[in-house]
């Protein structure tokens, strides 16, 4: 008897879905694994506002209300958390994820594909972080307008971090011509200083120069000026 031969067409078309299949079911397993040990604790309002009353207790209410916007704006899509958002990971992860997003913000160009992994070193807080976040806050365009979310989202990150190494950036920004932008400046800086000293950038020289350190670059203290594009 002869036996009956499956068409060729049939034969690759079946071998091509076997294949994606295993492709897709590969990238599913990489991604579940991958995340899985990252997921954040869900938005609570009530720990937000209790970061703002006990961190940003000092600063003009005008800020105050902002840093609480931006919670509930951003909190319902993951691009804010809670400062103990990430209360929960193994030191192992912890480090392991510290170390990627440190190499992610180092080297990636700037744009808005950054901006959950900011979210994510806002809640990490870690000083290897520090020099990223800078890199990402410093981002200017002098010749066009650009959008300044992944700048606004990594000043609000240092914000958390408290670090001093990013004070001078910080003052440089009180003035800057995005709201987020220079709310989220003076946001950080109150949460160092205990005072807010708005827009003054001499005022905020002073107060750092009146803390041991050296004054800041006065080409930082200049007033903000827009991009010639817009």
């Amino acid at each position: 008897m002869q036996r009956a031969v499956r068409p060729l067409s049939l034969q690759i078309r079946e071998d091509h879905m076997k294949s994606v299949s295993l492709q897709l079911g590969l990238a599913l397993a990489l991604l579940a694994g991958s995340t899985s040990f990252a997921e954040p604790q869900p938005l609570d309002m009530d720990a937000a506002s209790a970061e703002v009353s006990s961190n940003y207790g000092k600063a003009h209410p005008e800020v105050q209300e902002f840093v609480l916007q931006t919670a509930r704006s951003f909190g319902r899509n993951g691009l804010w958390l809670n400062e103990k958002a990430y209360a929960g990971l193994k030191p192992d992860e912890r480090e392991a994820r510290i170390e990627y997003l440190a190499k992610l913000f180092g080297e990636a160009e700037y744009g808005r594909h950054l901006c959950a992994a900011l979210a994510e070193a806002s809640a990490l807080k870690d000083p290897k972080l520090v020099s990223g976040l800078k890199k990402v806050a410093a981002y200017h365009r002098d010749d066009k307008d650009y959008d300044c979310r992944p700048k606004w989202m990594a000043i609000a990150a240092l914000a958390r971090h408290e670090s001093p190494d990013a004070v001078p950036l910080l003052v440089s920004l009180v003035d800057h011509g995005n709201q987020n932008t220079r709310l989220w400046a003076r946001a950080a800086l109150a949460r160092m200083a205990k005072d807010d000293f708005k827009a003054d950038k001499q005022a905020w020289n002073n107060w750092w120069t009146g803390q041991g350190h050296e004054p800041i670059d006065p080409a930082l203290l200049k007033p903000y000026v827009p991009p010639t594009g817009t």
